[in-house]
Formats: C-alpha cells, sequence, structure tokens
C-alpha cells in the first residue's frame, strides 16, 4: 500500500504542478477567515468580546486558515462527475480504491498551498503584539492530531456526499449545503464562544466544530485537560462513523452502479 501510495502522490504532484496557477487562485478565494477577521477586529475594538481580544482574533483567524486549507476537500465533486460521466469505470479495474486516488490529490495540492501561505501567517502572528499561542510538545501533538482529525471528518463527509451521485444527479448541491454548514458551525463564521451557551453545548456532539474550531482552541490554549480528551475522542469517533458511513454507501452505490464502460 504504501509503495501504491508514493506512486500516486508522484502523479498528483505532477498534477498539482502542472495546474498551480489553478491552485493559487483557489487559495485566494478562499480568503473569508481573513474578511471576517476583519470584521471581529473592527467590533473588539472597544474591548474584549466573549473573551477574545483583537489579537485573539488575530491568533483564532490565522491559525484557522491554515487549518481550513489544510481541511479543504473536494472529492465530492470530482467523484460525482467520475459517476455521472463513466469515469469511474476504469478506476474500479485498478487494485486500490478510488477514494486512495483523491485523498493523494487531496494532500498534493495542500502542499503546494502551503508553500505559498505559511510564510504570510507567520509574519502575521510575529507582527501583531499581543498574540499568544499555546506551544509545548504536547499542545503540538494535539494540534497535528486534531487537524489529521479535522481533514478526515470533512473529507469523508464530502466523499459521501460524491457517492450520492450514485442515485441522484444533484450531489453537489449536497455538498455546497455541507460547505455551508461548515462555515456556520465549523467556527469560521465566528469564533464557537460567540454562540448561545446552549448552541456551544450542541455544537460539542456535533461534527461541525471538529472540522476547523476545535483545533484553533488547542492552539489558543482554550482546549486543555479534560475538555481536550473529550473534543479528541468526539472527534475521532466521528472520524470512524463517517469511515463506517462511506463504506456502507459505496458498497451500496456500486451494486446500482450503471455507466459507458461500466
Amino acid at each position: 500500500m504504501a509503495r501504491k501510495y508514493l506512486a500516486l502522490m508522484r502523479l498528483s504532484w505532477g498534477l498539482s504542478l502542472e495546474y498551480r496557477a489553478e491552485g493559487f487562485i483557489w487559495l485566494m478565494t478562499n480568503l473569508f477567515n481573513v474578511i471576517m477577521l476583519l470584521v471581529w477586529l473592527s467590533i473588539s475594538q472597544a474591548g474584549p468580546v466573549n473573551g477574545f481580544s483583537s489579537a485573539d482574533f488575530v491568533a483564532y483567524y490565522m491559525i484557522g486558515l491554515i487549518v481550513r486549507q489544510l481541511t479543504a476537500a473536494w472529492s465530492s465533486w470530482e467523484l460525482s462527475f467520475a459517476i455521472s460521466e463513466g469515469r469511474l469505470s476504469p478506476q474500479l479495474l485498478r487494485p486500490i480504491h478510488p477514494i486512495h486516488q483523491e485523498i493523494t490529490v487531496n494532500w498534493s495540492e495542500k502542499v503546494l498551498r502551503m508553500i505559498l501561505l505559511l510564510p504570510i501567517v507567520v509574519a502575521v502572528l510575529i507582527l501583531t503584539p499581543g498574540v499568544s499561542l499555546h506551544v509545548t510538545p504536547a499542545s503540538l501533538l494535539a494540534f497535528a492530531i486534531s487537524v489529521a482529525g479535522a481533514w478526515a471528518i470533512y473529507f469523508l463527509a464530502d466523499y459521501c456526499v460524491g457517492i450520492l451521485a450514485f442515485w441522484t444527479t444533484q450531489a453537489t448541491a449536497f455538498s455546497n449545503v455541507l460547505y455551508g454548514l461548515k462555515i456556520v458551525l465549523g467556527g469560521i463564521l465566528a469564533p464557537i464562544q460567540m454562540f448561545p451557551p446552549a448552541i456551544q453545548s450542541l455544537l460539542e456532539w456535533l461534527p461541525f466544530k471538529y472540522m476547523l474550531a476545535f483545533s484553533s482552541e488547542i492552539a489558543l490554549g482554550q482546549a486543555t485537560g479534560e475538555r481536550l480528551l473529550f473534543g479528541l475522542a468526539a472527534q475521532w469517533a466521528w472520524v470512524l462513523a463517517l469511515w463506517l458511513l462511506m463504506r456502507g454507501l459505496w458498497r451500496l452505490g456500486i451494486r446500482s452502479y450503471g455507466a459507458v464502460g461500466a
């Protein structure tokens, strides 16, 4: 499996370099975090908002920008087109599940995005007075695990949406719904702490918080001890649940698949 992944990664990296301008354009069109940062900076000029100072907002949205790029997924669009146009058929002949190709394409593009984005984020964090990040070996490990979990949750959820193309031609519409929920409930539109307490409690049990906000909270030192352990447990429970859902939907969908060359 490792050799197959290396081969797929080399192929995907070559495609990413070939379409690097497209990747840069996608990066620039996903700067919603920066827009919301400016909004919250204007609101916090009079003083902290629900415990967030202006420097806290800068740290939250800059870390969130990194997490969002690392966890971005678009497999539903690719899978939907592959199913509807019959391009999935030759992929089924390969000795590896089509999801692995989507994973390698996804991560090869992230490498290119991080090369462009990381210097900007680091410069902003260094130059902003009062920014404080919770940086310890344990917190860095927890942050890395949470980012991996955030990516897995959104990627698997998005892939499940793509699988719906076995039964409907409007699978991408569900992808837009998932993206909207991530924006509103994942901590991109506003930090989770800005929601009413009842909504915050509900979000502890839903997957959306663990797509972005949870990782930012770890970086800011807002998720430690029991809160950190609960968050990691809940996050990876959702990863397992979505993996099982994906496998179930795939088995059902592939039975009804029929396309040119299928």
